[in-house]
């Protein structure tokens, strides 16, 4: 069996008759309080908000390593290519010799 938990604080909420009306209606219709429906609203506000801060904190941690690996990769594309520039030239000086004076 679940524990009650003590609720002693208060929110108050300004709201049009209208908004009110439309509380106290669906409050009947699924046979709970007002403050029960509200207070669900605010849980589920605060769960939405706690994993879209997870969900952003995850997004940049793979920013950064993405971006790492980037940089990873143009520092061994750069290797490979001056890497094949040496070989080339050691390739041009076997089939073009240059005549020393």
């Amino acid at each position: 069996m679940a524990t009650k938990v003590i609720k002693d604080e208060i929110i108050r909420v300004r709201v049009t008759s209208d908004q009110k009306e439309k509380l106290k209606k669906i409050a009947k219709e699924k046979g709970k309080s007002m403050s029960e429906i509200l207070s669900v609203a605010t849980e589920n506000e605060i769960k939405n908000y706690e994993e879209k801060q997870k969900s952003y904190e995850k997004i940049c941690e793979r920013v950064v390593a993405t971006e790492e690996r980037i940089q990873e990769i143009k520092l061994n594309l750069e290797k490979r290519k001056l890497k094949n520039k040496k070989s080339f030239e050691k390739k041009l000086k076997l089939f073009f010799p240059l005549s020393r004076k």
